[in-house]
């Protein structure tokens, strides 16, 4: 799977269901640390919304001060699956302050730290 194709279509429909995204190309951090990255969410008060699951570390981020911490488990779907799964997540009504969420295709576990 190509992930710059599916990293565009994936922002295209979260935008077109009238989600706010900001990638970071758009806040010009690419090929800065993951830890900046939360840092800036934090402090713009953003969700991290990521494949990367990585930042899921509760030892290294301290998702009890985040909006959110959101991570897309990819592996086993389809570029479909990953985008409409996506899309459906964040059209639902969470208060994610402070709370971790792994996405699957069948399942959402929302942790709270």
């Amino acid at each position: 799977m190509q992930t710059n194709v599916l990293h565009s279509d994936l922002i295209k429909s979260l935008k077109t269901a009238g989600h706010n995204v900001q990638t970071v190309h758009d806040v010009n951090l690419s090929g800065v640390s993951d830890i900046e990255i939360f840092n800036y969410a934090i402090s713009n008060y953003l969700f991290l919304f990521t494949f990367d699951r990585g930042f899921g570390d509760i030892f290294t981020y301290n998702i009890a001060e985040s909006t959110g911490v959101v991570i897309e488990l990819i592996n086993s779907m389809s570029k479909t699956e990953i985008i409409d799964t996506a899309v459906a997540f964040f059209s639902s009504e969470y208060n994610l302050k402070g709370k971790l969420v792994i996405i699957g295709l069948n399942k959402i576990r929302i942790i709270e730290r």
